[in-house]
């Protein structure tokens, strides 16, 4: 039976009923396109469905911890239940060479990950980045490698997201297109100096309209990923309601009219003639 969970971004999840359960979700993208986050988008639905998550990643476990919480995600408490497991790659199979110069891990490395997913009753892992896996030499071995690496992911039954740099290299182009190949939901995210966000589902298995076109997003404070169109909507309403809030701030909730020539005087003070500015203290008794 086919079933779907959700990949924790909410216009995603509305449009596609969320990713394959116990199969892959790949994203690829440019430094600071916003992958990471999305893994933490990932990881967090899992959190809210009840599901055991492992976050593997070159990023230090005490910052995965801050960033997350700064979208508004609980990893702290999750880390604190053992609901969240992070792992950092350095730390866990002293391979921190592999993470900025391609060298692949130790083979070893995939069974001590069998062993923590299987004890732990993982059901999420988030793969930040996925290259220390897949990186291998010489290039004529990486379609059988890939094959076996995702057929092990789909044995252990774990619905797995990994991230992959943004291609610059022959051999880079040619792994993308061999992970491509064979990972049924593909994601690619961009970006223009900060700016000009995009999200692109440029492969979903079973699904042949409404993808590869760029969606716009922003990175909101407290939110995370977000479309573009409803973070500008929201500012603007909180603008109009702050224009709206000083404009009424600024009536007087009285007013003040003198009496008409001839009428019958209210007070001695009203006898009087008033000279320069109205004393509001002289008027209110």
């Amino acid at each position: 039976m086919i079933t779907k969970i959700g990949l924790g971004v909410s216009f995603f999840d509305t449009r596609f009923g969320g990713v394959y359960r116990g199969r892959q979700v790949l994203c690829i993208g440019r430094n600071g396109s916003g992958k990471s986050l999305l893994s933490y988008h990932f990881s967090n639905q899992g959190l809210i469905d009840g599901d055991k998550v492992l976050l593997l990643s070159g990023t230090l476990a005490k910052d995965v911890v801050i960033l997350g919480e700064s979208y508004g995600m609980h990893f702290a408490n999750a880390v604190q239940t053992e609901q969240l497991m992070l792992l950092e790659y350095a730390g866990l199979f002293g391979a921190k060479e592999s993470i900025s110069s391609n060298i692949m891990l130790p083979p070893e490395a995939f069974v001590e990950l069998q062993g923590i997913i299987e004890s732990h009753s993982i059901s999420r892992v988030v793969l930040d980045s996925v290259l220390p896996w897949v990186a291998i030499q010489p290039v004529t071995r990486l379609t059988e490698h890939i094959y076996s690496f995702i057929h092990a992911l789909d044995r252990l039954g774990v619905t797995t997201l990994m991230t992959l740099p943004k291609p610059l290299s022959n051999a880079s182009f040619a792994l993308k297109k061999q992970m491509e190949d064979i990972v049924p939901v593909v994601v690619t995210m961009d970006h223009q100096n900060g700016s000009d966000r995009t999200l692109r589902v440029s492969k979903y298995m079973g699904e042949a309209h409404g993808i590869s076109q760029p969606i716009p997003i922003m990175i909101a404070p407290g939110k995370g990923l977000v479309l573009e169109a409803e973070q500008r909507q929201e500012r603007d309403s909180k603008d109009k309601e702050g224009v709206a809030s000083n404009a009424a701030e600024g009536r007087s909730s009285f007013s003040f009219v003198p009496p008409k020539e001839g009428a019958a005087p209210l007070s001695e003070t009203s006898k009087k003639e008033i000279k320069g500015p109205i004393r509001f203290s002289d008027i209110i008794r």
